[in-house]
């Protein structure tokens, strides 16, 4: 269970989440055969980007949050299934990892939009939840019209 003390280390933590994805999704782009594909990961690398220096912004609001419900919440990583780091990975595994990657934040960013305290910390959260839906979303429809057809 992770535990913040603080409304930086959420940010920090999110922060951080937002440049690990960032690699990941570029990595897995400069993966990809298909330049359909490579182009995809390549734009949701820079929609994690914009992400990033929102919350980069975000530091400097001081927006309050109930810490008490901050810390009773578990952030746990269920992307043990897939290892990302071969280098065999294939287009079906790439996808699968990014859908359980987004849905993972989009339940971060409701957790802490639910603990906020104030309209605007609330709306942000929300906002960035949406963003990450939106993303899932994407890669769903990818798999959806590519692989699932295959099967």
């Amino acid at each position: 269970m992770k535990i913040f003390r603080t409304f930086e280390e959420i940010i920090d933590y999110a922060i951080d989440e937002e440049m690990d994805e960032i690699e990941f999704y570029s990595e897995v782009a400069n993966r990809m055969d298909s330049k359909n594909v490579k182009r995809l990961f390549r734009n949701i690398a820079l929609e994690k980007t914009a992400r990033m220096l929102r919350l980069e912004k975000m530091k400097d609001a001081k927006p309050e949050l109930n810490m008490n419900q901050v810390q009773d919440m578990k952030i746990t990583n269920s992307l043990e299934n897939i290892d990302h780091s071969k280098n065999d990975l294939n287009y079906q595994d790439a996808l699968i990892l990014a859908m359980k990657k987004e849905k993972a934040k989009f339940k971060f960013y409701l957790n802490m939009a639910d603990s906020a305290l104030n309209k605007e910390c609330k709306e942000t959260f929300l906002a960035l939840a949406n963003d990450e839906a939106r993303q899932r979303l994407k890669f769903e429809i990818e798999y959806e019209e590519h692989i699932l057809v295959e099967n």
